[in-house]
C-alpha cells in the first residue's frame, strides 16, 4: 500500500467512524429516552423515505466514482462529469420530493404519523445535494474527515439537548437526517478549486443514462434486504418494537463494517485508475493484500460478538433490548460474509466494467431475501429477516466467487479465511467461557465484557505473531521504517 492509499485509507476510516460512531454514542441515551417503539417507528419511516431517495440518487454515486476516478488527472473531462451527473441527480431529488409528499397525504396516517415521515425527509434532499463521491474520486478524503467530525458532533449535541422524551420521535427524526443534508451541502463551496465552469451546450446528459441504469439495478436490488427488512417487519409484524430491536442490532453491525470495508473505497479508487492503465499484477497484489487484512479483522470481530453480544446489548441499550443482543449474534457472520463480496465488488467486477455480473448475483440474493423473509418474518418476527439477511448475502459472496475466479483463486481466498477462522475459534472457547465464568460473579456487564475483549485480544494478538503472519510482519516492517527515519535523539 502506497503513502498516499494509507493517508487517504485513515482519512476515510475516520470519516466512516464518525459517520456511525456518532449515532452509536447516541444510541443507548435513545433506546431509554424513545423506548423500542420509538426507535422502531423512526427505522420504519426511514426505510420508507430511503425508496424515494434511492431514486433520487438513482446510481449516481457508484457511477459517478468510477468515470471520474478514471479521468481524475483530466480537470475538464472530470468537471463535465461532475456537472452532468449532479444534475441529473438534482432533477430527480426534485421528483422524488413531490411523489414523497403526495405519499404523506395518502398514507400518512398510520401509527408512525405524518411529522416523523417529514422528519425523515430530509434524506431525500441530502441525496440531492450530495457530492462526496466525487471528493472521493479525486482522492480528497481529508476534506471529509473535516466535514464529517463538525457536523456530527453538532448533531449529537442537538440530541442530547432537544429529544428528551418519548414525544421527540419526529424531531429526532429531523436532527438525523438533516444533519445528512448539510453536511452535504457544506461541501459544495469547497468544489470552486476542484470543477470548472462548463457551458451548458457542452454537457450531454443522455449519454450517462444507460450506464447508470445499470448501476440502478443492484442498488434497487439491494435495498430489499437492507431496507425491506424494515419496511417488512414494520408491516408484517405490526409491531414497531421488533423494528427497534432489528435497528439497534443492525448498528452495531453497521459500526463494524464500515471499519472493514473503508479500504475498499480508498483501494478501489486506485484499482479503477490501474485497470485503466491494465496493471493486472498490481491490481491481484492489492486484492490479495486487502482479503488478507479484511479477514484479519473480521474473524475475531465475528467470533467476539457472539461470545458476548447478549450481554453487550443489555448493558448497552438497556434490558429492553435483549432481544437485539440476540440478533447481533445471529448477525455477525456477515463481517466476512459482506466482507468478501465487497472487496470482490469494489475492486474487481465494478473497477473492470463486469457490473453485469454483480448484478445477477445482487438480483439473486434480493430474490432469496424477499423470499425468506415472507416465509419466516410471520413466524419468528425480526429473528426471521435476519437469517434471510445472512442467507442472502451468503449467495451474493458465493456468486461474486464463482464470477471472479479467472482473475483471482477462490481456492486461496478460502485459504486466507479458514486461516484467520481458525484463529478466531481458539480465541471463542476461552473468550466464552471466561464470560459464562465471570457473569456468575459480576453484576456490573461491562467489566464482564471488557474481560472478554481483553482475553480474546491478548490471545488472537499470539496467535498472529506465534504463526508469523503477514499482515502483522507487514505491520512490524512499517514500524521499523518508521522508527528509522525518525530515530531518538540523544539525551
Amino acid at each position: 500500500m502506497t503513502k498516499t492509499m494509507r493517508k487517504n485509507y485513515i482519512y476515510n476510516v475516520s470519516v466512516q467512524i464518525v459517520s456511525m460512531l456518532t449515532p452509536l454514542i447516541t444510541a443507548p441515551y435513545l433506546a431509554r429516552v424513545l423506548g423500542e417503539e420509538g426507535v422502531g417507528a423512526h427505522s420504519f419511516a426511514l426505510s420508507i423515505a430511503t425508496y424515494f431517495a434511492l431514486f433520487a440518487a438513482l446510481g449516481l454515486s457508484s457511477y459517478g466514482l468510477r468515470e471520474v476516478s478514471r479521468v481524475r488527472d483530466d480537470r475538464v473531462k472530470s468537471s463535465r462529469l461532475f456537472w452532468e451527473l449532479s444534475i441529473i441527480r438534482l432533477a430527480n431529488t426534485a421528483l422524488s420530493c413531490i411523489l414523497y409528499l403526495l405519499f404523506i397525504w395518502l398514507w400518512a396516517g398510520d401509527e408512525v404519523g405524518t411529522p416523523v415521515y417529514l422528519g425523515v425527509g430530509f434524506t431525500i434532499l441530502a441525496t440531492g445535494v450530495d457530492c462526496t463521491w466525487f471528493f472521493q474520486a479525486k482522492e480528497n478524503f481529508k476534506s471529509l474527515m473535516f466535514r464529517n467530525l463538525t457536523v456530527k458532533l453538532l448533531s449529537m449535541a442537538l440530541v442530547f439537548l432537544l429529544v428528551r422524551d418519548a414525544d421527540d420521535v419526529a424531531l429526532y427524526c429531523a436532527i438525523q437526517t438533516g444533519s445528512v443534508f448539510i453536511s452535504n451541502l457544506i461541501l459544495w463551496p469547497q468544489l470552486k478549486k476542484m470543477v470548472r465552469r462548463i457551458p451548458w451546450r457542452r454537457l450531454r446528459f443522455s449519454r450517462h443514462y444507460k450506464e447508470v441504469l445499470v448501476y440502478f439495478i443492484p442498488t434497487i436490488a439491494t435495498s430489499v434486504y437492507t431496507v425491506l427488512d424494515k419496511t417488512m417487519i414494520g408491516t408484517i409484524t405490526n409491531d414497531m418494537a421488533q423494528n427497534g430491536f432489528y435497528e439497534n442490532a443492525h448498528k452495531i453491525i453497521n459500526i463494524l463494517l464500515t471499519i472493514v470495508t473503508s479500504l475498499n473505497v480508498v483501494v478501489g479508487v486506485r484499482t479503477s485508475y490501474l485497470f485503466g492503465r491494465n496493471k493486472q499484477e498490481e491490481i491481484r497484489n492489492h486484492i490479495r493484500d486487502t482479503f488478507r487484512f479484511m479477514y484479519m479483522l473480521t474473524f475475531p470481530l465475528c467470533a467476539g460478538l457472539v461470545a458476548c453480544g447478549r450481554g453487550f446489548a443489555i448493558e448497552f441499550y438497556g434490558s429492553d433490548f435483549s432481544e437485539a443482543g440476540d440478533m447481533i449474534m445471529l448477525f455477525a457472520p456477515l463481517l466476512f460474509i459482506i466482507g468478501t463480496s465487497n472487496v470482490l465488488g469494489s475492486l474487481y467486477l465494478t473497477p473492470s466494467g463486469q457490473r453485469g455480473r454483480s448484478n445477477r448475483a445482487i438480483i439473486a440474493g434480493a430474490a432469496t431475501n424477499l423470499v425468506l423473509n415472507l416465509v419466516l418474518i410471520p413466524h419468528y418476527g425480526a429473528y426471521g429477516a435476519v437469517v434471510a439477511s445472512v442467507a442472502a448475502e451468503l449467495v451474493i459472496s458465493s456468486l461474486y466467487l464463482k464470477f471472479s475466479h479467472e482473475f483471482i483463486s477462490a481456492w486461496q481466498l478460502l485459504g486466507m479465511a479458514a486461516r484467520y477462522g481458525a484463529f478466531a475459534a481458539i480465541m471463542f472457547v476461552p473468550t466464552y467461557w471466561l464470560g459464562q465464568f465471570l457473569g456468575e460473579g459480576l453484576k456490573v456487564e461491562a467489566y464482564v465484557i471488557l474481560c472478554q475483549i481483553a482475553l480474546g485480544a491478548v490471545i488472537y494478538g499470539a496467535l498472529l505473531i506465534l504463526f508469523r503472519d503477514p499482515v502483522w510482519l507487514a505491520a512490524k516492517d512499517l514500524l521499523k521504517k518508521k522508527t528509522k527515519q525518525h530515530p531518538k535523539e540523544d539525551e
